[in-house]
């Protein structure tokens, strides 16, 4: 069990890691890309502004910074050191001048095709390759200011590898942590667990031997006075107790994880004969009860446990299907799966969560009471999915219809 809930804690902490260092990344990257965005939008205003001449521009006066204007670089300076080129086009498409005095390595012919392809974008702003640009209609002339963003989009992949790269590093190291300190972690769980279990298991002896005990000396009673409802009533509450008492036993040796030995099973033969009374109990009760079984099914399993977990299924059905209600049982092998499906019918009323049925201790019908007959437990479901997961199964439940609930175990 330590290694079983050390790797579930190893597994959980790295993905709250792993979400962690993901989001960090994310805003680090993304807030970055946005603070060049903006500054890049900041300097083609500028650009627009001054006409394409923005080196001849008055300093801006000195005054408290506001809003972004505190959190990005001073403007002028900024300015001085950025790269960009300027197009001149008339309305008819004819290029009346192209500014390639703050620039190098783009050619003039370069510049046009750029300008040609902004004009037919259609839109006033964009990205084309590493340039951005803003597009403004002037007197007769369409005039297209270009940034080069290469500077920022190197600063950018840089800042992206780097963090990436100590994230990795981070994620590694918090792993060796984990690794490292997770007995820590789970040894006071365990201990708990452990202690618990050891409880049941003690408890469970102890309660045998003082209810075989009670037993004997009621049934001594009976042959000498003769049986009466004190009798009977004293009979019911042992067995009652002594079932209740074998299925915490089983829970707590179930919760062990001991491999099970397992061997080829025609399941199809066990369900059938595992019903059969169950079958019975029905038509005395007046209950339709309808089975589906496909023949010969071999499953490589636990036949003992196999055999308890249908048990467990048919014995729920029993005791919680309505008078003259119905049990439908099915068992279909399909698309490499094995399916197992119990449906019965219940209060009309309820509609508890259904993961709640495997809890234990819990009923999902509250009239009823120990004087019934047919009264669990609620114990039983939860041992139900102990064995399947043990024998490497899954079984949920659910309301088909108001009236009905159906269990499904699937292998």
């Amino acid at each position: 069990m330590i290694r079983s809930l050390r790797k579930k804690f190893i597994f959980f902490a790295m993905i709250a890691i792993t979400v962690l260092l993901f989001t960090l990344l994310f805003a680090i990257n993304g807030l970055g890309r946005l603070m060049f965005e903006l500054q890049a939008e900041k300097v083609l205003d500028t650009l627009a502004e001054s006409d394409g001449d923005m080196l001849r521009m008055d300093p801006p006066p000195q005054k408290e910074p506001i809003g972004w204007d505190g959190i990005l670089p001073k403007m002028m300076d900024n300015l001085r050191t950025a790269r960009f080129f300027v197009v001149r086009v008339s309305e008819d498409g004819i290029i009346i001048s192209s500014d390639m005095r703050e620039i190098i390595f783009v050619s003039e012919d370069d510049a046009i095709d750029y300008a040609r392809t902004a004009i037919e974008n259609g839109t006033s702003s964009g990205t084309i390759d590493r340039y951005k640009y803003r597009m403004q209609k002037k007197n007769d002339e369409i005039v297209v200011y270009f940034l080069d963003m290469t500077r920022e989009k190197i600063t950018i992949r840089t800042v992206l590898i780097a963090s990436t790269v100590i994230a990795i590093l981070a994620w590694l190291l918090s792993l060796l942590f984990v690794i490292l300190y997770s007995d820590n972690f789970v040894r006071p769980i365990i201990a708990g667990i452990e202690k618990q279990k050891q409880f049941i298991t003690n408890a469970g002896h102890e309660l045998k031997t003082p209810l075989a005990i009670i037993q004997s000396n009621n049934d001594a009673m009976t042959l000498i006075h003769g049986e009466n409802k004190y009798n009977r009533n004293i009979k019911d509450q042992v067995i009652r107790l002594s079932d209740l008492t074998a299925y915490l036993l089983m829970q707590a040796k179930l919760d062990e994880e001991i491999e099970l030995v397992t061997e080829p099973v025609n399941i199809s033969e066990l369900a059938a004969t595992v019903i059969l009374p169950y079958k019975d109990d029905a038509e005395c009760r007046n209950i339709s009860f309808r089975a589906d079984i496909t023949p010969d099914i071999i499953f490589t399993t636990n036949k003992d446990s196999f055999l308890q977990l249908l048990n467990i299924l048919m014995d729920n059905a029993k005791k919680y299907t309505t008078e003259e209600g119905s049990i439908h049982f099915s068992l279909l092998k399909e698309s490499g799966h094995i399916r197992i499906i119990e449906e019965n019918s219940c209060a009309p009323d309820l509609d508890a969560d259904p993961e709640k049925l495997f809890e234990r201790f819990y009923r999902a019908d509250s009239a009823r009471t120990q004087k019934d007959k047919y009264s669990g437990y609620g114990i039983g479901l939860s041992v139900s999915r102990s064995i399947c997961e043990a024998l490497g199964g899954k079984i949920t439940a659910d309301y088909p219809q108001q009236g009905m609930v159906r269990f499904t175990i699937k292998f």
